[in-house]
């Protein structure tokens, strides 16, 4: 192991960005917050959201802390990130923090290569640079330390992130013995679980480009085509109508290799009387909207067609089931009676669907937060958002499902998709 440099605390002083940046392209502000705090912030037309919905997460996150009685929460998980400030990389896989004080300024700890993505994506004006031969934990603890938050504190940390480590834990303790550290994981997933209506025109968009790569995968399936080809006609008409890195690829798959779960491609080409699986995600801003859909070739296997039916049936069920005040479990056992009464118990294995908003690699949803399966006692509410997939896997035989990204309304629930959801048989 390499020796790992300690860092010096006057070599990571808290920086303001507006004094960091040689090319200013941000108007300095201040907004309220609920609680008559003024929240420094810096506005640009870069922002995915506007300040007042920035200032509104920034409300829900410190009504959480104190409900928790923290003096200050850490932010860890790309897509917390992300959501409580605007920030995006891919580069996340190197130390990124956000220290969200009670009632104060956030603190934003990020890589020094990265740091100019600041400005450029996020709402915070202040920042601490973390170097590559740093041990970022040890940063963190500084930077706690430099806030007053360096003894008899109690100190939120994301225990269930990929991204807070044990090494990370252990270091804060021995920095600091007085504080408390306690799991506040569920503080950015409760306020991330329901959509303001800003988040839903966004999603509007990412499920319209969803949308026009499922056709481009649509016209490019017929018999020689290979799952490889036919993933790239999808994989082209996404970027070319502006989509972004998704969370997981497209899963496009031909024929038998349909039955894999979460592979995609493959040099096998269709035949005759074939199927095509695809399940398609796009990712505009962050936000993700996905779809499934099974294209039949010519002549289908009648178990084909009757499995087909058998998802599509447990989607509409779904669907109409689906209402603010369900619970989640109950809105899995509507769908998966369709499907077992269908005779495909065996091969539908999955949840009935998983929430779906802010995704990084190496996931599309946000399964952490809610998912529509059994056990789940939450109860649905409007703003909830969810990507649901019935679908049937046989071992080398076939896979086949038809999903849908929905909207739960005041009413009821609503698609995201403007394709139909139906058999389709090429000639």
């Amino acid at each position: 192991m390499g020796i790992v440099a300690q860092p010096n605390i006057a070599d990571h002083k808290i920086l303001s960005v507006a004094e960091h940046t040689e090319h200013v392209t941000f108007q300095p502000t201040v907004r309220p917050t609920a609680r008559g705090y003024q929240l420094p912030m810096i506005s640009h037309d870069r922002l995915a959201f506007s300040p007042e919905e920035f200032v509104r997460r920034y409300d829900l996150i410190q009504s959480s802390m104190d409900d928790l009685g923290l003096d200050a929460l850490l932010v860890r998980g790309p897509e917390n990130i992300t959501y409580f400030s605007g920030y995006e990389t891919p580069g996340y896989y190197r130390y990124h923090c956000i220290v969200v004080p009670k009632d104060g300024e956030p603190v934003f700890l990020v890589r020094d290569f990265e740091w100019i993505n600041t400005p450029e994506f996020a709402w915070s004006t202040k920042f601490v640079k973390v170097y590559d031969w740093d041990h970022a934990p040890s940063v963190t603890a500084n930077v706690l330390d430099q806030l007053g938050l360096g003894s008899n504190k109690r100190i939120g940390v994301e225990k269930q992130s990929f991204f807070y480590t044990v090494d990370e834990h252990e270091t804060l303790a021995r920095a600091a013995p007085t504080n408390e550290y306690v799991d506040a994981t569920h503080v950015l997933w409760n306020a991330r679980m329901i959509k303001s209506a800003e988040e839903v025109e966004v999603m509007r968009r990412s499920a319209a480009l969803v949308d026009v790569a499922m056709q481009a995968g649509y016209e490019a399936t017929r018999p020689g085509a290979t799952g490889d080809e036919i993933n790239g006609e999808v994989n082209r008409a996404l970027l070319a109508a502006g989509g972004e890195y998704m969370g997981l690829p497209p899963f496009v798959l031909a024929g038998e290799r349909s039955c894999l779960p979460h592979q995609t491609g493959g040099k096998n080409a269709l035949g005759r009387d074939d199927l095509m699986y695809f399940e398609i995600s796009a990712s505009h801003r962050r936000y993700t909207a996905a779809l499934m859909r099974t294209i039949f070739l010519g002549k289908p296997k009648d178990e084909w067609l009757r499995a087909a039916q058998a998802c599509i049936d447990a989607t509409s069920a779904a669907l109409a089931f689906i209402r603010p005040g369900v619970s989640s479990h109950d809105a899995d056992t509507v769908a998966r009676a369709v499907t077992t009464k269908a005779g495909f118990a065996p091969y539908h294995r999955n949840r009935l669907g998983y929430s779906i908003g802010v995704s990084y690699p190496p996931d599309w949803g946000e399964g952490e937060i809610i998912s529509l399966q059994q056990n789940e006692s939450r109860l649905l509410q409007p703003g909830m958002t969810f990507h649901m997939p019935p679908l049937c896997l046989k071992y080398r035989e076939y896979g086949i499902g038809f999903s849908e990204s929905i909207l739960v309304t005041e009413s009821g629930c609503e698609r995201f998709s403007k394709l139909p959801r139906e058999i389709v048989i090429k000639a």
